[in-house]
């Protein structure tokens, strides 16, 4: 099997970095002309020279995805330099460490313009853009909605409802031969994680089956998958790319039980 997306157009959001540059290289590499957009310009300039020095054709520019305005205007761009979009990744997100109590309105709505109200504003353009020839939409949701964390509050309730959005999207989309599907890291090495898993990796490990971190070429793979044709029966769900993670209540115990049947050189006794 050998997934392909030559002459496709993918836009991803929150593409500097990460997830989302992972998913632009590999696309790339894939056959794709990808754009990216961001909000840090030099992080951005140094993603498209990444990008175009392995010969992957590439549009780059500042975006918030929050307005409508900014949104729709990258949009208009792309399609003017690379041509009708084929892939749409929303997977631009922000992260408050705060507790409720203390979180202020103002990080409360800059979380749930980011995280939700971009899906739903690139989702009435993704429409506009392919519903007279069909497409894909993949949407970032994350672990917090399956399992969320003190600190983390408004992040789980943006991505709660980005979870709920993916599913009414998929149907509502159908009609149109538009796929819209969700992705769920796990804990993955990325910028944006590299100091929590140096500081807490110890006791992070312990709650994913594999007792390994992910990277953000394992999601980019996904989403391929999930972008191409292979997946074409498959539609308003999300998939977890985590390792495992609490995929029981105890998955540390079949690492040690794993180390004790190695002393014992046997089955169980």
């Amino acid at each position: 099997m050998e997934i392909r997306f030559d002459g496709k157009v993918v836009l991803i959001t929150g593409g500097s970095a990460g997830i989302g540059l992972a998913c632009a290289d590999l696309f790339g590499t894939c056959g794709a002309k990808v754009a990216i957009c961001g909000t840090n310009a030099a992080k951005l300039e140094r993603a498209e020279a990444s990008l175009r020095e392995k010969h992957i054709e590439v549009f780059a520019e500042v975006c918030d995805v929050s307005s409508a305005a900014s949104l729709e205007a990258f949009a208009e761009h792309v399609e003017a330099a690379l041509g009708p979009i084929d892939v749409w990744i929303s997977n631009a997100g922000i992260y408050h460490k705060c507790g409720i109590a203390d979180l202020s309105e103002e990080e409360w709505n800059r979380t749930m313009a980011v995280n939700t109200t971009a899906v739903y504003l690139g989702a009435k353009i993704v429409y506009r853009c392919m519903k007279d020839r069909g497409g894909v939409i993949l949407i970032a949701s994350s672990f917090a909605v399956v399992s969320p964390f003190v600190g983390g509050g408004a992040y789980a309730a943006s991505k709660a409802a980005v979870s709920s959005l993916i599913r009414t999207l998929a149907a509502e989309f159908a009609p149109y031969k538009i796929r819209v599907n969700g992705y769920v890291p796990g804990v993955i090495d990325t910028d944006i994680n590299r100091d929590r898993i140096r500081e807490d990796g110890d006791s992070l490990r312990p709650a994913i089956a594999s007792q390994t971190f992910g990277m953000p070429e394992d999601v980019a793979w996904a989403a391929a998958f999930l972008a191409s044709d292979y997946a074409r029966y498959i539609t308003g769900t999300t998939l977890e790319i985590s390792g495992g993670k609490l995929c029981v209540q105890n998955p540390e115990s079949a690492w040690s039980e794993k180390e004790a049947r190695d002393r014992r050189k046997g089955g169980c006794q």
